[in-house]
């Protein structure tokens, strides 16, 4: 059986579509706690929100699977995981507790929670960097979540130091076959926005990007899976393009793009990634590209402004709408309800002139609240 199990995040609009198939049940976290539900070996399953990620674990039958699916959710032991393919990368564990008698010398470093989500809890650090008042911050913002998310998928002690990495972000969701073969479904270019407070703002991907990593990233896929041997596993990956080499930032297991991202692929290629997994299908990229030269696809995240009291004010919707379709295409737009997310919209665009897309990486949301 194909299991979607999802959480208290959103999820993805095409998940009661999916679930209309025989062989797919779709439920959330909270229902499978109170079912009698086991996952075996055999069965299929996909977790798009990392809040049901800690009861599927305790439904899992097999050890080895398991195992897995911690070591990628652990930063520590997936850099452990990794320490053959990078043997240079530096990295190292601490408690909120030890961080202030690091010893960085001329290093620049990023903390963050050993398991983590959307970003919660991550910093950067140099010799120049007050820690306590860092720690401070760190652990505010990790308790205010922390409200959310257990332990299994927000750790509130325990961080990670890593090397700071510098380069464009990139990010691929995939999945390892029946056979362990990667089967990438989609590569995005993280650009950074113009207010840090809006740092998810856009992911894009087109025919240059695929035609310049799709290669790349199957080659370190097909190299890490060495190390796992993982099968029928789905995974959202993130990397930087530092001096010419993709160094991976995290894989998260069993999920791709939270949020509404990996709709992205079906919006620009119709082509449904969750059940290209359930069914073991590798798409046909240069097929796919062929029909879309030219054409540049982007998941946009519709933030509350960063000086929007959420329980006053409400997002306006047709202004945020008119906004991108002056000079986007808007394929697809889904609101969210802004009291309960960071966010009140997701957008899908085209658009066939790259520059103009990512004149959207410059907007104030906080114009878009009245």
């Amino acid at each position: 059986m194909n299991y979607i199990i999802t959480g208290k995040t959103y999820n993805s609009k095409f998940i009661d579509d999916i679930a209309k198939r025989e062989d797919v049940i779709a439920m959330s976290g909270d229902e499978l706690e109170k079912s009698d539900i086991r996952f075996s070996k055999e069965d299929l399953v996909y977790v798009p929100s990392e809040t049901s990620l800690d009861i599927v674990l305790q439904r899992i039958d097999g050890a080895e699977l398991i195992d897995n699916i911690n070591k990628l959710k652990n930063k520590y032991f997936c850099r452990e995981v990794l320490e053959s393919i990078y043997p240079d990368f530096y990295y190292a564990k601490a408690t909120l507790e030890e961080l202030p008698s690091l010893e960085l010398g001329d290093k620049k470093v990023v903390i963050k929670p050993l398991k983590g989500f959307f970003g919660t809890g991550v910093r950067f650090a140099d010799k120049s960097t007050d820690i306590v008042a860092l720690i401070e911050d760190m652990r505010k913002e990790v308790e205010e979540s922390g409200k959310f998310f257990s332990e299994a998928v927000l750790t509130k002690n325990e961080y990670i130091i890593e090397e700071f990495i510098s380069g464009d972000e990139y990010a691929v969701d995939m999945f390892f076959d029946s056979e362990g073969k990667p089967s990438v479904m989609n590569i995005y270019l993280h650009p950074e926005s113009a207010v840090a407070d809006y740092f998810h703002l856009m992911y894009y991907t087109n025919e240059d990007i695929f035609n310049s990593y799709l290669d790349k990233f199957n080659q370190f896929f097909l190299e890490f899976n060495k190390l796992m041997n993982l099968k029928n596993f789905p995974i959202h990956a993130e990397f930087k393009l530092q001096d010419g080499v993709m160094v991976p930032i995290e894989l998260n297991p069993l999920r791709y793009g939270g949020f509404g991202l990996s709709d992205l692929t079906y919006n620009s290629f119709e082509l449904q990634p969750i059940t290209a997994y359930f069914d073991d299908v590798t798409p046909d990229w240069n097929a796919i590209w062929s029909e879309r030269t030219n054409l540049n696809y982007a998941w946009v995240l519709g933030y509350n402004g960063n000086r929007i009291d959420v329980m006053k004010q409400t997002p306006k919707h047709s202004c945020f709408k008119e906004f991108l379709q002056k000079d986007n295409e808007i394929i697809d737009y889904v609101k969210l309800n802004h009291q309960e997310n960071p966010v009140f919209a997701l957008a899908y665009i085209k658009n066939n002139s790259l520059d103009t897309m990512k004149q959207v990486l410059k907007t104030e949301f906080n114009d878009f609240f009245e």
